[in-house]
């Protein structure tokens, strides 16, 4: 029996200053306040607008109540990403809410990676409900980001894939931000996906957003570096996939891994919960080779319910939080497309922080039974 999840706590602490989170405001008035777990589907339509953070953490169930809001704000012009397409209630009910966007004049554009056997027979149907929906036209790349922009003023990116058991029962994280320039960036990142799948070349545009800083492709992985690096108290990440090297010191998971346990060798404290599978037994057995090798280096390893799918991938670092679609491979760090956001805004941290902490507690020492 699948155990209950925790979703997002409650925001009841940490606070950026009133004059900062005001000027945010004027911009994201459109956007309702996501506080705690989501409410039933029944009750979206009664739920009460509040003041929107610029920059708020979407956990597990939360994401199908944020992306129905951020869609119902759009105006002019929508750009999605996502890796898959899988059809079931949860997603049908999120495609209805594009096409409603549709109907009310919006553009709305969706591309999917062309590996997925089912994205091929989902642009069909988007596009029977006017969405521009398309395959990337490189088949030698994977498109494993999963970002919504909306009129390049908002943006949400994160694990969550467009399955059932992504959006309803899996442990999942995302970032939703009011952010033009963080949006405009992505934004330019999209349409180069559309023009050149394989120029990996960033946009050259500058982010100066003090709340909110995205990530693409081979940014991710030597920012995160440098964050580890600079790490002074704590490090909390999670682990869904990843491929150990130990003989390859260049592969991207050595130098993530190597950089945890010097990390722990300056004192930090590191801490991490592998994902465990009842159906993935490729993904336990890549698991619990990094996890052995971390644990014998100093590194705090759990492990998370098997009948519970932990995939979000989210290194909390100090007072920041990396958040990615990029798993702990050379795949996620090296040869997809991807995308991911560095914040250090404290409401963020403080529910980032408290969604670790429900999964640490829930999580066990002991490798579980399939």
């Amino acid at each position: 029996m699948l155990k209950t999840e925790q979703g997002c706590t409650g925001r009841t602490s940490a606070r950026i200053p009133a004059n900062r989170r005001l000027s945010k405001l004027a911009a994201g008035a459109a956007l309702l306040s996501l506080w705690g777990c989501s409410p039933s589907q029944e009750d979206l339509s009664e739920a009460a607008p509040e003041p929107a953070e610029p920059v708020q953490l979407i956990c597990d169930q939360d994401y199908a109540r944020a992306f129905t809001e951020l869609v119902t704000s759009a105006q002019e012009e929508i750009l999605m990403v996502q890796w898959e397409y899988f059809s079931g209630e949860a997603t049908t009910e999120l495609l209805e809410v594009l096409a409603r966007a549709v109907e009310r004049g919006v553009a709305v554009q969706v591309l999917l990676d062309d590996h997925i056997e089912e994205n091929h027979d989902a642009i069909q149907w988007m596009m029977t409900r006017g969405v521009d929906a398309r395959l990337d036209s490189n088949s030698d790349i994977k498109i494993h980001a999963k970002q919504i922009l909306v009129d390049e003023q908002r943006l949400m990116l994160g694990s969550t894939n467009w399955s059932n058991s992504s959006i309803r029962r899996n442990r999942e994280c995302n970032i939703l931000a009011d952010s033009p320039l963080a949006a405009s960036y992505l934004a330019s990142w999209h349409r180069g996906l559309l023009e050149a799948p394989a120029n990996r070349q960033p946009p050259d545009l500058q982010q100066i957003d003090e709340d909110i800083h995205v990530l693409v492709d081979d940014q991710l992985l030597p920012h995160l570096l440098e964050r580890i690096a600079a790490a002074a108290q704590r490090i909390d990440f999670s682990l869904y996939a990843t491929w150990l090297q130990p003989d390859n010191l260049q592969a991207p998971a050595m130098q993530v891994f190597n950089a945890l346990t010097e990390a722990v060798q300056r004192g930090v404290q590191v801490r991490g919960i592998a994902d465990y599978s009842d159906w993935n037994l490729a993904n336990n057995s890549s698991n619990r080779s990094a996890v052995q090798w971390l644990r014998a280096r100093g590194v705090e390893m759990r492990w998370e319910d098997p009948e519970t799918t932990t995939h979000a991938k989210v290194f909390l670092i100090d007072e920041g939080l990396q958040l990615q679609t990029a798993n702990i491979s050379s795949g996620g760090l090296r040869w997809n497309r991807e995308v991911g956001a560095w914040t250090e805004h404290p409401v963020v941290i403080h529910d980032i922080a408290d969604w670790f902490e429900s999964l640490w507690s829930n999580s066990t020492d002991n490798l579980p039974e399939q």
